[in-house]
Parts: C-alpha cells; structure tokens; sequence
C-alpha cells in the first residue's frame, strides 16, 4: 500500500475525514474492516495491464493509493460494503455516505460489485442493486438501476463478466447484458437483453447491437488499459 507509515496511518486518516462530518459513531467496528478492504482492493488491482501507472510501482508490483480518488472511491466502497455485511449498517451507511461527499459516486454499501472492477473518471455514477459480472469497467455518468413492475418491487438488470460501460450508459429494469459487452456512451437499455459478444448503442427499444469479434472483446481492453 502507498502511504506513509502503512496502514495504520490509512485508519487515522479515515477517522478523520469521518469525524469531520459526524460526531457519533463507533471507529472501532469500521477500522476492523480496513486491513481486508485493502486486501481485496489490491487483488482486484492486480488483473490491470502492467503498463497501468496508478495501480504498480517502478518494480511492477500492485500497490493502493488513497491518494488517487478512483482507487480510494473503489476502497471506500469495499469498506462500507465490508462493514455492512458484519452486521453494522450505521457505521456502513456512514463510510458510503463519506465517499459520496468526497467523490460523486452512489455506490450503495449493500450491493455486491465484483472482485475486478474498475472506473474511470466515474463522477455521477450510480450502480444499483443489480447482479454484477467480473470484470466490471465503467465511466462517468453510469446508471445501472431497478424499474418497479406494476409499483411493486424494483426489478434490476444481470451484467455478465467483462462489461464496459462507456460515459452515460444507462441499463435499467429487466435486462440481462451477456459476456464481452461493450455498452457505448449515452446509450439506453431499458427491459432489453443484449448478447455475448456485442457492442451496443442507441436508446431501448431500438438499440442497434452489433457482433464484436474475440480481439474486441471487453477483456482484452482490461488488459491493455
């Protein structure tokens, strides 16, 4: 990890930035959660190209740094969502709402995004309580979200493995997104699905899919970003 004086200065830290927006909370059941937050981070991290500068150091090894706001907003999920799954939605709730306050992402603590996720530049962006692929990349302004049925309960899209969601994509309702999908900016989907190996664009119903061969795929983009 990337900070003077290792992790326990990283808890310090998020103690402060807490504390300077509520005065009531117990740190010690968030700081419990920090070392495997990092963890996890870091394993994901680890599936970028070698050529990605902000997640290796010179000697190529994968290191976390708070100091970048995409891998701090991706930590600070991890920890609320951590944090929630032990059982203490108060102090979860708290960490979610302190990475919305300091990055612009809705990223909701009880969701289940994927080991390998990543983002670029996503200020605005709002992931909800869909299911979520490995390999997970997106951009500014995404929306994946629920669609109520007859008022009743909201119905939420299924993403597949190696998913690029370009700046804008919208996915909301019932929809399943396939494998090696690239969804282009501002595009639509709305109670559509879209098969393996597509690139996709325009606005549900009319979204216009295209084939795209295995040297496009999704996957190998993670690979060489």
């Amino acid at each position: 990890m990337y900070i003077e004086d290792g992790i326990e200065n990283l808890k310090r830290i998020i103690n402060i930035q807490l504390n300077s927006y509520w005065a009531e909370y117990e740190y010690s059941l968030i700081e419990s959660c920090v070392d495997e937050a990092v963890e996890i981070i870091e394993e994901g991290m680890s599936q970028l190209s070698d050529e990605c500068k902000y997640v290796r150091d010179e000697s190529g090894e994968v290191f976390f740094s708070p100091y970048n706001t995409v891998e701090y907003g991706i930590f600070l999920y991890r920890l609320s969502n951590l944090v929630y799954k032990k059982g203490y939605e108060r102090e979860a709730t708290l960490v979610y709402y302190l990475n919305k306050i300091m990055h612009s992402y809705d990223w909701f603590y009880a969701i289940e995004l994927p080991i390998y996720f990543w983002a670029n530049h996503p200020v605005g962006s709002v992931l909800g309580r869909a299911k979520y692929g490995e390999y997970l990349y997106l951009n500014q302004g995404v929306t994946v979200g629920g669609n109520s049925f007859s008022g009743l309960t909201d119905i939420y899209p299924t993403l597949g493995n190696n998913v690029i969601l370009c700046a804008n994509a919208t996915i909301v309702g019932d929809c399943s997104i396939g494998n090696n999908v690239i969804v282009s900016a501002n595009t639509l989907i709305r109670k559509q699905d879209v098969p393996d190996d597509s690139l996709v664009f325009g606005e549900s119903p009319n979204v216009i899919i295209k084939d795209i061969n295995s040297t496009e795929t999704p996957r190998n983009i993670w690979n060489n970003m």
